[in-house]
Protein backbone atom coordinates (compact mmCIF):
# COMPACT_ATOMS: atom_id res chain seq x y z
CA UNK A 1 0.00 0.00 0.00
CA UNK A 2 1.50 3.21 -1.04
CA UNK A 3 0.56 6.66 1.35
CA UNK A 4 1.06 10.09 -0.04
CA UNK A 5 2.78 12.41 2.23
CA UNK A 6 3.67 16.23 1.38
CA UNK A 7 7.04 17.81 2.42
CA UNK A 8 7.39 21.43 1.47
CA UNK A 9 10.41 22.33 -1.04
CA UNK A 10 11.29 25.96 -2.36
CA UNK A 11 7.46 27.04 -1.71
CA UNK A 12 6.33 23.63 -3.16
CA UNK A 13 4.85 20.43 -1.95
CA UNK A 14 7.07 16.92 -3.12
CA UNK A 15 5.42 13.75 -2.81
CA UNK A 16 7.02 11.10 -0.23
CA UNK A 17 5.97 7.54 -0.91
CA UNK A 18 5.45 4.21 0.96
CA UNK A 19 3.61 2.45 3.99
CA UNK A 20 4.50 5.42 6.85
CA UNK A 21 4.00 3.05 10.09
CA UNK A 22 1.74 4.16 12.65
CA UNK A 23 1.84 3.96 16.59
CA UNK A 24 1.74 0.26 17.90
CA UNK A 25 2.60 -1.32 14.83
CA UNK A 26 6.00 -3.47 14.68
CA UNK A 27 8.85 -2.28 12.08
CA UNK A 28 9.24 -3.95 8.66
CA UNK A 29 12.23 -6.20 8.05
CA UNK A 30 14.87 -3.96 7.13
CA UNK A 31 18.93 -4.27 6.51
CA UNK A 32 20.72 -1.12 6.46
CA UNK A 33 25.06 -0.92 6.24
CA UNK A 34 26.81 1.00 8.83
CA UNK A 35 29.42 3.59 8.47
CA UNK A 36 31.97 0.93 9.65
CA UNK A 37 30.17 -1.58 6.59
CA UNK A 38 28.78 -4.20 8.83
CA UNK A 39 24.96 -4.51 8.79
CA UNK A 40 22.35 -3.95 11.43
CA UNK A 41 18.85 -4.95 10.69
CA UNK A 42 15.14 -4.63 12.62
CA UNK A 43 16.42 -8.08 14.23
CA UNK A 44 19.45 -6.07 16.24
CA UNK A 45 17.67 -3.70 17.67
CA UNK A 46 14.91 -6.23 19.70
CA UNK A 47 15.19 -5.59 23.10
CA UNK A 48 16.60 -2.28 22.97
CA UNK A 49 14.85 1.26 22.86
CA UNK A 50 15.21 2.79 19.44
CA UNK A 51 15.73 5.98 17.80
CA UNK A 52 15.22 5.18 13.92
CA UNK A 53 16.17 8.67 12.08
CA UNK A 54 15.48 9.03 8.39
CA UNK A 55 16.67 12.11 6.32
CA UNK A 56 18.21 13.98 3.16
CA UNK A 57 21.73 13.56 3.62
CA UNK A 58 24.53 14.93 5.55
CA UNK A 59 26.10 17.64 3.41
CA UNK A 60 22.35 19.23 3.85
CA UNK A 61 23.35 21.73 7.02
CA UNK A 62 19.48 21.35 8.22
CA UNK A 63 20.66 17.32 8.53
CA UNK A 64 23.95 17.42 9.94
CA UNK A 65 22.09 19.45 12.58
CA UNK A 66 19.21 16.86 13.10
CA UNK A 67 22.09 14.14 13.46
CA UNK A 68 24.40 16.66 15.76
CA UNK A 69 21.45 17.07 18.04
CA UNK A 70 20.40 13.05 18.03
CA UNK A 71 23.89 12.94 18.95
CA UNK A 72 23.99 14.76 22.26
CA UNK A 73 20.45 13.10 22.65
CA UNK A 74 21.61 9.97 22.84
CA UNK A 75 24.58 11.14 24.94
CA UNK A 76 21.90 12.49 27.15
CA UNK A 77 19.64 8.91 27.09
CA UNK A 78 22.15 6.68 27.36
CA UNK A 79 19.43 3.54 27.75
CA UNK A 80 18.11 4.80 23.71
CA UNK A 81 19.95 3.41 20.73
CA UNK A 82 19.88 6.40 17.89
CA UNK A 83 20.34 4.54 14.37
CA UNK A 84 20.63 8.20 11.73
CA UNK A 85 19.60 6.78 8.08
CA UNK A 86 19.93 8.38 4.80
CA UNK A 87 21.13 6.99 1.45
CA UNK A 88 24.63 8.71 2.47
CA UNK A 89 28.22 5.62 1.07
CA UNK A 90 28.89 4.30 4.40
CA UNK A 91 32.10 6.28 2.72
CA UNK A 92 30.88 9.97 3.69
CA UNK A 93 28.89 8.52 7.03
CA UNK A 94 31.94 7.29 8.35
CA UNK A 95 33.82 10.66 7.41
CA UNK A 96 30.86 12.63 8.41
CA UNK A 97 30.86 11.19 12.16
CA UNK A 98 34.66 11.19 12.62
CA UNK A 99 34.62 14.41 11.42
CA UNK A 100 32.13 16.09 13.70
CA UNK A 101 32.91 13.38 16.93
CA UNK A 102 29.56 11.87 17.08
CA UNK A 103 30.36 9.08 18.82
CA UNK A 104 26.65 8.09 20.58
CA UNK A 105 24.70 7.55 17.15
CA UNK A 106 24.70 4.49 15.03
CA UNK A 107 24.89 6.18 11.15
CA UNK A 108 23.76 4.16 8.60
CA UNK A 109 22.95 3.98 4.95
CA UNK A 110 20.24 2.50 3.12
CA UNK A 111 21.45 2.88 -0.30
CA UNK A 112 21.96 -0.68 -1.20
CA UNK A 113 18.14 -1.28 0.61
CA UNK A 114 15.48 0.53 -1.55
CA UNK A 115 12.78 -1.09 0.18
CA UNK A 116 13.72 0.72 3.85
CA UNK A 117 12.47 3.91 2.36
CA UNK A 118 9.08 2.37 0.90
CA UNK A 119 8.45 0.23 3.79
CA UNK A 120 9.19 3.58 6.23
CA UNK A 121 7.05 5.64 3.91
CA UNK A 122 9.79 8.07 3.19
CA UNK A 123 10.93 7.86 -0.02
CA UNK A 124 10.75 11.12 -1.56
CA UNK A 125 8.71 11.05 -5.48
CA UNK A 126 10.60 14.18 -7.13
CA UNK A 127 13.05 14.94 -10.33
CA UNK A 128 16.00 16.56 -8.21
CA UNK A 129 15.78 14.56 -4.73
CA UNK A 130 14.82 11.00 -6.68
CA UNK A 131 16.54 8.34 -4.17
CA UNK A 132 16.77 10.93 -0.88
CA UNK A 133 14.28 9.69 2.13
CA UNK A 134 12.72 12.19 3.91
CA UNK A 135 13.33 13.56 7.31
CA UNK A 136 11.21 11.54 9.87
CA UNK A 137 11.66 9.60 13.28
CA UNK A 138 10.32 6.57 14.61
CA UNK A 139 10.75 5.33 18.03
CA UNK A 140 10.99 1.87 19.02
CA UNK A 141 10.13 0.08 21.78
CA UNK A 142 12.44 -3.24 22.91
CA UNK A 143 9.42 -5.35 20.77
CA UNK A 144 10.58 -3.13 17.63
CA UNK A 145 6.73 -1.63 18.10
CA UNK A 146 6.33 1.80 16.76
CA UNK A 147 5.87 4.02 20.14
CA UNK A 148 5.82 7.33 18.01
CA UNK A 149 6.28 8.19 14.39
CA UNK A 150 6.80 11.81 12.81
CA UNK A 151 7.90 13.17 9.46
CA UNK A 152 8.99 16.31 8.88
CA UNK A 153 6.63 18.46 6.96
CA UNK A 154 9.16 21.08 5.59
CA UNK A 155 12.24 19.95 4.84
CA UNK A 156 13.56 23.33 5.88
CA UNK A 157 12.54 22.49 9.31
CA UNK A 158 13.74 20.77 12.45
CA UNK A 159 12.04 17.67 14.06
CA UNK A 160 10.09 18.53 17.25
CA UNK A 161 12.62 17.14 19.55
CA UNK A 162 10.44 17.88 22.62
CA UNK A 163 7.94 15.27 21.47
CA UNK A 164 10.48 12.68 20.43
CA UNK A 165 11.62 13.33 24.22
CA UNK A 166 8.24 12.91 25.68
CA UNK A 167 7.15 9.61 23.87
CA UNK A 168 10.69 8.43 25.35
CA UNK A 169 9.92 9.21 28.61
CA UNK A 170 6.18 7.88 28.19
CA UNK A 171 7.15 4.40 26.99
CA UNK A 172 9.78 4.12 29.60
CA UNK A 173 6.42 4.57 32.53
Amino acid sequence: MFLMNYNNFHDGTINVLGDFPNIGQVTKKFTLVKDDFNIITHSDLYGKKCILFSFLSVDMPICAESVREFNRLAYRMKDIEVICVSVDTPFTLNRFCQREGLDYITAASCFSSSEFSLDFGVKIDNPMLSGFTARAVFCLNEHGCITHSQIVEDLNQLPDYESIISALRTSND
